[in-house]
């Protein structure tokens, strides 16, 4: 909508309609929850998802396999430049800010971790993995999305708006769903920002009604139930982006070592709302870019400069966090991994078996997780990609249940039962 053009009554609607998708609860969000343990209420759980499958196997290396090299002439990372975890098991050195963090053993990797589902499609291994249900298309809310469903209180006036945040215009898949969770643009903090809100808001009373805007065309008569219900949506949802704008945007604060990105930002802006006690449990973020199908690069490249910057976002949102990290779990993950042989192009294509990182208080850290018997052809899933040894349905179940004190029930994942992981002390 230009900012130049009157504003009509459908234009308002439309525009409160798209913001209250992030706000409109169902019926689903009424559910009495179980499983739940309301102590998780201190405890925040961040996803950054790296979308365009991430090569995991040179983020953590394993440093004394001899395959490694070969399968990876030019892309490889050297034994001299890896950042040393243990005595098998390394960081790409753009990660080097990681290490202080696994010394503090706050830090987990996590090797071979993935979807049992074979798709090598982008899309369909994304919503798999982020719906929590590979292969299962008719499932069509995020795995976060279930866990805020069913772990809120059901008294009336007692949900928190701040419960679930997507840190991007598009809500990312996993926190998608019936449960209320507020979407907030990348580009929040700009004064045009202010303005779009400030126009929307004028229109609403007290009371939820539509005040008649300079054309007469917005006038105060009573409105449909269903009109009100939208419009209501919008006002909370304009008073909440207020909030956040507030929270936000404190005057004083200090980099951290944030990168200038896109992630720098949004990791800045999570740490923010957690320190400001408004009650986030859940956030989200996708982190764009990983599909190195050429010019990947090894100790320098097109994927070093990526993990320059998600090492850099981790290692500021820990030293931000300060004491409040004990209560803060942060995973990242993908929808696959790579080739272990680097193609013609100095490049991995679509693989399988991938990682996770984990960062946060109570980990059973200071050590690499995950089941690995190396990179020869034979221990190779069709003999071209890591296995996936541990399905990352497991890891979530572990945090959800270690971290967030829920209990998942047995059909939080579709057809599965999480097996028991020994994550957390």
């Amino acid at each position: 909508m230009s900012m130049n053009s009157p504003l009509s009554r459908r234009n308002l609607l439309k525009g409160a309609a798209a913001l209250s998708l992030s706000t409109q609860a169902s019926a689903l969000a009424r559910m009495n929850g179980y499983g739940f343990d309301e102590s998780h209420r201190t405890r925040s759980l961040v996803l950054i998802y790296l979308r365009g499958g991430a090569d995991f196997l040179n983020m953590i290396v394993p440093r004394t396999d001899p395959s490694y090299e070969l399968c990876r002439p030019t892309i490889g990372i050297k034994a001299d430049e890896v950042v040393e975890l243990s005595r098998n098991w390394g960081l790409h050195p753009a990660l080097a800010a990681l290490k202080p963090i696994y010394e503090e053993e706050l830090l987990v990797p996590y090797i071979g971790v993935g979807s049992p589902h074979p798709t090598r499609s982008h899309f369909d291994a994304q919503d798999f993995m982020n719906f929590g249900a590979p292969g299962d298309r008719s499932v069509v809310n995020g795995w976060m999305n279930r866990y805020l469903t069913l772990s809120q209180k059901t008294e009336e006036g007692t949900q928190n708006e701040f419960r679930g945040i997507g840190m991007q215009r598009l809500l990312p898949i996993a926190v998608r769903g019936s449960y209320p969770v507020l979407a907030v643009p990348d580009d929040f903090a700009s004064r045009r920002a202010t303005s779009v809100l400030d126009r929307f808001g004028k229109f609403y009373g007290a009371d939820g009604e539509v005040k008649e805007d300079s054309e007469g065309e917005m006038g105060s008569r009573p409105q449909p139930a269903d009109g009100l219900d939208v419009l209501q949506s919008g006002k909370n949802t304009i008073e909440s982006l207020r909030r956040f704008r507030e929270i936000v945007s404190a005057k004083g604060l200090q980099n951290f070592g944030y990168p200038d990105t896109s992630i720098g930002e949004g990791m800045q802006r999570i740490a923010q709302v957690i320190l400001s006690g408004e009650g986030l449990e859940v956030a989200a973020i996708d982190f764009n870019g990983w599909d190195h199908h050429a010019r990947q690069g090894g100790a320098r490249g097109s994927q070093a400069n990526k993990l320059k910057e998600l090492g850099d976002a981790l290692a500021a949102f820990r030293k931000q966090l300060g004491e409040r990290i004990g209560e803060t779990m942060v995973m990242v993950m993908t929808e696959f991994g790579r080739t272990v042989h680097e193609n013609g192009s100095g490049g991995t294509d679509h693989g399988h078996g991938s990682g996770m990182f984990l960062m946060g208080g109570g980990l059973r850290g200071g050590k690499v997780h995950g089941s690995f018997d190396g990179l020869r052809t034979n221990s190779l899933y069709e003999g071209r990609d890591l296995p996936v040894t541990t399905d990352y349905r497991d890891v979530i179940a572990a945090v959800l249940r270690g971290h967030m004190n829920f209990k998942a029930p047995k059909d939080f994942f579709p057809d599965y039962k999480a097996k028991k992981l020994k994550l957390f002390k």
